[in-house]
């Protein structure tokens, strides 16, 4: 266990159950209570006690760090605050990207335990955003790469950045609760603070960018999807119009290759000549009333200027 005695508050790092009963020893039975209410929780979970003026609680469990294929493999925390006291179990700080020594500057310049608990929010934000930087170059390649080699491995790709941009949004809404539950458990003045303010906006500037990504992700879905359709209709375009030329060809064969004994067509000296020229003249005119109605060439130019259908 690790204990900081700051100006106006105490912060309990606990990493053991057994420091518990350290802790509820100093701070009351409330303590074990809140643990055996949260020990097991394996989701997020928010709980809010305000029956007593000016000892408010909020207490909860927190999902701060997930991974993306795999379903199980994710990290949580339990947190009990108060007035005076924040108490954080199973936290760890495991960021690659952050300073402890700044890290434990900042806890000490909050002012209350609620600042601390922003700045505890704060870093984990801020590896959030680490990750979402290297899915914005991601992302970024994606977008040419729907351009310029488009195939199903790249809209396979477009979906796989689709579900991870969900999982980096399921992760931060919590926060955006809390950060809400902070201000209904506690009131504006005493949540109100730099430390508190600035991680706020790091927050929302989180939220910002997973929905602008969302966005951008969702207009590579319609574009592909458009290309589909397209490429679809351009593929039943062109079956539609050779089994229509190929009409007549099997329409003629079907009538001279019937066995009736009496067919004035076999006799006639140059009727193979005459069949052929059936055959052909009637595919070329079925070929030039197809081009007159502006169905052998592009699909999306209009026959008539100003017109998008017609």
């Amino acid at each position: 266990m690790k204990k900081y005695r700051l100006e106006n508050w105490d912060w309990y790092q606990l990493l053991e159950e057994a420091d518990i009963q350290e802790v509820s020893i100093e701070k009351g039975p409330l303590i074990n209570t809140w643990f055996r209410e949260i020990k097991d929780k394996r989701t997020n979970y928010l709980h809010i006690d305000t029956s007593v003026e000016d000892q408010e609680i909020l207490s909860g469990s927190l999902i701060y760090h997930r991974e993306i294929d795999k379903k199980e493999e994710y990290e949580i925390f339990h947190f009990y605050l108060s007035n005076d006291t924040l108490i954080t179990f199973d936290y760890k700080d495991n960021s690659l990207h952050i300073d402890r020594n700044n890290f434990i500057q900042e806890i000490k310049r909050a002012q209350t335990p609620i600042e601390g608990f922003m700045v505890i929010l704060g870093k984990i934000m801020t590896e959030i955003l680490y990750h979402i930087d290297s899915y914005e170059q991601q992302l970024d390649e994606l977008i040419w790469d729907v351009k310029d080699r488009n195939s199903i491995k790249t809209l396979d790709k477009v979906y796989q950045s689709r579900h991870e941009l969900l999982i980096w949004k399921n992760v931060m809404i919590p926060f955006l609760e809390i950060r809400y539950s902070l201000e209904e458990a506690f009131g504006n003045e005493l949540a109100k603070g730099k430390e508190y303010a600035r991680i706020s906006k790091r927050i929302e500037r989180g939220l910002t960018l997973v929905e602008e990504y969302q966005k951008e992700l969702n207009n590579l879905v319609d574009f592909e999807e458009v290309v589909s359709q397209h490429r679809g209709n351009e593929i039943m375009k062109t079956l539609t119009v050779f089994t229509t030329l190929c009409t007549p060809i099997m329409a003629w064969g079907a009538l001279w290759g019937m066995n009736f004994k009496i067919m004035p067509e076999l006799e006639w000296k140059l009727g193979y000549l005459f069949s052929l020229g059936i055959i052909v003249g009637s595919t070329v005119a079925v070929f030039f009333y197809l081009k007159s109605r502006g169905w052998m060439g592009d699909l999306l130019k209009a026959r008539k200027k100003n017109s998008f259908f017609r």
